[in-house]
């Protein structure tokens, strides 16, 4: 099991995810290590992330955030999160 806490600041572009289900990644978890499953967790955000918000997902051996709807997270925008992952 990997438990994976985060805050990760938007630094040179926006992320404009036009639908739901675009990924923006985060890591790429240790040769070896890969999630049993997929697994979403809900993050938090100070940008413009609609009603149903932004996502945390481990998928294999990707840790990536999950636009669960049209929404930006700007130039200097922040999203936090925490992702429990069974390898």
């Amino acid at each position: 099991m990997l438990i994976v806490a985060f805050h990760a600041s938007r630094l040179n572009t926006d992320w404009n995810a036009v639908r739901e289900w675009e990924v923006s990644p985060l890591f790429t978890l240790p040769t070896g290590l890969k999630a049993a499953f997929e697994v979403h967790c809900a993050a938090v955000s100070n940008s413009s992330v609609g009603l149903h918000g932004v996502e945390v997902q481990a998928a294999g051996n990707e840790i990536a955030l999950r636009s669960s709807a049209k929404m930006t997270i700007g130039k200097g925008g922040w999203v936090e999160g925490c992702i429990t992952v069974p390898l």
